[in-house]
């Protein structure tokens, strides 16, 4: 009697595996078929994959460079080249960037699928970003400022237009992150100051005309000159005033003697001759010597008449000489006090002056800078305009002739399939035979039972 149990075969045993091929060739016909078919079928009809590239530089730009702020400032770099590759690629993935692209070349073309299976365009730009985001590769070049943007599509075109549209978005996204954004600051401060300006000249000039401050260093070295000339003119007028007082003095007094006439002089002198001649002759009470006398004495008294009124014409004189000097003194003085008065008034209006002038000149600068800093703004504006960036494009993507390479190619998967099905129906039949009770085989008979089998017969 036969039992019915499980009887292993023997694998080192080749009748044994034969057997058991012949036995399950149905079976493994029928998972070969399956499995080579859908292997085949999936190589002849899977999307093949394009992919478009492109290459761009970055270079150390306007951009990343530190504007100057002052007029002792210098221009330099702001960022670090690694920190300035790590953004760049950034702004290129950027989920906003993605968008933009898919908006302008629209949904439909680049994953019509997507927009005709889903219900709303939220989700559709949703499914579409997510899908985007999978099929682009941007990745920055070792050693070098170049980065590489790569998009997988399984139309070549598609995939090339994806990348050009992406580089041009990126530029434009490029100037919006970095463009300058202080024309319109710059011309509001320019403007602000231009009329900050135009006011402080009008009140210099303003100052200026009201108390006729025009040049204060010039104006204070000639009244220090003029203050010094009549100083010396006043000093002159002091010496003539005191030089006529004390010729004045001199004339009132006893030593001063009227020049007399040679005609008296001379009949005083022979009078006096004549006084001398009697008086040797005659007494001093002698009737000639009085009348002698009495002649000298009237001739001193007129002398002395005409000596007190030369004196008095001389006096006269030197009083009005006298009284001219003084009015020139003190005519001199209401000069000299006058200038002191504006010179002290020069310095009062200096200190205010040169403070009118000093913010005029801090106004000028600052106007300045800001004219310069706005004239490069517009510079930089119109550079913007022609989208002139520090990122220029090495290679523009192009339509890919070939699919992207994939792991297998078509005729490794075919031959993969073929041995896989092989493989698999042969498996699959040694598990039926494991999984089947009995003896399978003839030798798992012979083996179990310990006799030899003298015949088969296939069971219908």
């Amino acid at each position: 009697m036969t039992e019915k149990r499980h009887q292993p075969i023997d694998f080192t045993n080749i009748r044994d595996l034969l057997s058991v091929v012949f036995k399950r060739k149905y079976t493994i016909l029928a998972v070969f078929v399956v499995v080579f078919g859908t292997v085949a079928l999936y190589a002849f009809l899977a999307p093949r994959i394009y992919e478009a590239k492109s290459i761009l530089l970055v270079k150390l730009g306007r951009e990343f460079m530190r504007t100057p702020e002052g007029a002792n400032s210098s221009p330099g770099l702001s960022v670090q080249p690694e920190t300035i590759m790590k953004s760049e690629i950034s702004i290129l993935t950027s989920k906003d960037l993605m968008m933009r692209v898919i908006n302008v070349l629209g949904i439909g073309r680049i994953y019509p699928a997507i927009a005709k299976g889903s219900s709303t365009r939220t989700n559709a730009e949703q499914a579409a970003m997510a899908t985007f985001e999978e099929n682009l590769r941007v990745t920055n070049i070792p050693g070098s400022g170049l980065i590489q943007v790569a998009f997988s599509h399984g139309d070549p075109s598609t995939s090339a237009a994806v990348v050009n549209t992406l580089v041009d978005t990126f530029k434009d996204k490029h100037l919006d992150v970095f463009g300058g954004k202080t024309t319109a600051f710059l011309e509001r401060q320019e403007k602000a100051f231009q009329e900050r300006l135009k006011e402080s000249e009008d009140k210099l000039s303003n100052f200026k005309l009201k108390n006729k401050v025009f040049s204060f260093e010039e104006q204070k070295t000639n009244l220090i000159e003029l203050l010094g000339t009549l100083d010396e003119k006043l000093k002159t007028a002091q010496n003539e005033v005191t030089e006529l007082e004390q010729r004045m003095a001199f004339v009132r007094s006893s030593r001063w003697t009227a020049d007399l006439p040679v005609e008296t002089r001379n009949q005083l002198v022979a009078l006096q001759q004549k006084e001398q001649g009697l008086l040797e002759r005659y007494t001093e009470n002698s009737r000639m010597v009085q009348t002698v006398r009495q002649e000298l004495n009237a001739l001193k008294d007129a002398a002395g008449k005409a000596t007190e009124q030369a004196r008095s014409v001389e006096v006269a004189r030197i009083e009005s000489q006298l009284a001219g000097a003084r009015a020139r003194a003190g005519s001199i003085r209401a000069q000299m006090r006058q200038v002191e008065g504006e010179l002290n008034s020069l310095d009062r209006h200096g200190r205010e002056l040169q403070s009118l002038k000093r913010e005029a000149t801090q106004l000028e600068q600052n106007h300045q800078i800001y004219s310069r800093k706005l004239e490069e703004s517009l510079i930089m504006d119109d550079m913007d305009r022609q989208k002139m960036v520090a990122v220029s494009v090495v290679q523009k993507a192009t339509v890919p002739a070939f699919p992207k390479k994939q792991r297998l190619t078509r005729s490794q998967m075919i031959g993969a399939g073929f041995l896989g099905g092989l493989a698999a129906g042969i498996a699959l039949a040694i598990i039926l035979e494991l999984m089947t009770p009995g003896m399978p085989t003839p030798a798992s008979a012979e083996k179990s039972l310990g006799v030899p089998v003298l015949i088969t017969v296939t069971r219908k």
